[in-house]
């Protein structure tokens, strides 16, 4: 388990970030601005207080980004901003099957009864254009367009089908009067190409992604720099490093070019060791997107 600081940088990030995409239900704005009194409290309380953020991180499931996220996403709902949580992963059955869970159901502070989706998710441009098919997991197996269609489509209106009465009334509610879709994540641009942005992102793509044999042209462009993977569950926001475990420009070098890339990485790299902030990229196999 990560140092506490660590989470708390983390718990910031989320709390005070945009969603992924504009014009989706509950809008795109962070839950809290960076000036917000609420969240440098929700900070110090969580920092004398742990115990209650450290046991849902610590879940059996935990080593998941997006489970981690929720995670970090519920204690700043409920500790930060005021709302109860009346239902968390709340299965929906009909017929005797499982058709879907719903994330959160909150009681708002001002007594609303509201259904929030939550997602954590990167993606890599994978073609030089803005549509939503053209960017995608670092697995390949995921899609944004897929992604914000199934959320949409199917998650999202699951608390208006009538299965979910019965979850609902199980948690003592009669109606939804609310319905948010919470989206976050990372956009990463090939190296070397001009900034871009996806279709109706709030900001250009932060990240970027290259493949070992860019190596010498991302390491010329970060000199003096040291090098931090970033292992799951912390591919998300700024993270508190540890000076001894980054590498230099030259041991990252080694690294590449001793260790074959079979599957996609996350790095970050800063010139400033301890810091909380730098650039975060993705070193994925040379075939990657071919």
């Amino acid at each position: 388990m990560a140092p506490l600081q660590s989470w708390l940088s983390a718990l910031r990030w989320v709390m005070t970030q945009p969603g992924l995409l504009n014009g989706l239900p509950g809008g795109s704005i962070p839950l809290m601005a960076e000036s917000d009194p609420r969240l440098d409290a929700l900070l110090l309380r969580t920092q004398r207080q742990p115990d209650g953020l450290m046991t849902l991180l610590e879940g059996p499931r935990g080593h998941k980004v997006g489970i981690a996220y929720e995670a970090l996403m519920l204690w700043g709902l409920t500790q930060g901003l005021g709302y109860q949580c009346l239902g968390r992963d709340v299965q929906v059955f009909d017929q005797g099957r499982t058709i879907g869970a719903l994330d959160l159901v909150l009681r708002s502070p001002k007594g609303q009864i509201e259904h929030w989706e939550l997602a954590y998710k990167v993606y890599l441009q994978a073609q030089a254009y803005a549509e939503w098919e053209h960017w995608v997991g670092p697995g390949q197996r995921d899609r944004l367009d897929r992604k914000v269609r199934r959320m949409l489509d199917h998650q999202v209106p699951l608390s208006t089908h009538p299965a979910s009465h019965a979850a609902l009334q199980s948690l003592g509610v009669a109606q939804i009067d609310a319905r948010r879709v919470m989206l976050q994540g990372v956009l990463f641009r090939p190296w070397g190409e001009p900034v871009s942005w996806a279709e109706d992102a709030p900001h250009e793509a932060k990240g970027r992604w290259f493949r070992p044999s860019q190596l010498e042209s991302v390491l010329q462009a970060n000199p003096g720099g040291q090098w931090w993977q970033r292992m799951k569950p912390h591919w998300f926001g700024p993270w508190g490093f540890n000076e001894k475990e980054g590498l230099s420009a030259d041991s990252f070098r080694i690294r590449c070019q001793t260790t074959p890339v079979t599957r996609p990485e996350m790095w970050t790299t800063t010139s400033k060791s301890g810091a909380d902030d730098g650039d975060v990229f993705f070193l994925v196999p040379e075939t990657w997107g071919a």
